[in-house]
């Protein structure tokens, strides 16, 4: 059971909201940026037990799912705590300006949104060189 005391104090904030990005691409173009990830000591989280994701959606009634990402830890990633979110050349040709997205890590025990935000798809004006 909870009970409250009061100290003169009625309002209490708790958590915080998750940092906001607005993430700029042009149509068409591939994509790509790296996360960095502390624990609650400001040290480097060793993110090879925990799981990564990134999903984009449309905002809407139905907040349709337009990309799920599953971001990985690759070699260019060699700091602990840092991963790289990226967007193929398709994928990127699929999303509009004000799909919303938010990244999330989770483990056996704990789920932990790391951003969220929004896309900014701006007109590709040269034709890609085709093969």
């Amino acid at each position: 059971m909870t009970s409250y005391r009061s100290l003169g104090n009625d309002k209490y904030s708790i958590g915080s909201e998750p940092p906001t990005i607005t993430w700029t691409v042009v149509r068409g173009d591939t994509a790509s940026f790296r996360v960095y990830v502390e624990d609650d000591d400001r040290n480097p989280l060793d993110l090879t037990t925990w799981t990564l994701a990134m999903d984009i959606i449309r905002p809407s009634e139905d907040n349709d799912l337009i990309i799920s990402i599953t971001p990985t830890i690759t070699e260019q990633d060699n700091e602990v705590g840092s991963f790289t979110v990226s967007l193929t050349d398709a994928d990127s040709e699929s999303l509009e300006t004000d799909d919303e997205f938010d990244i999330q890590i989770s483990d056996e025990d704990r789920v932990w949104t790391l951003a969220k935000g929004k896309m900014i798809i701006i007109e590709d004006i040269t034709a890609a060189p085709t093969s």
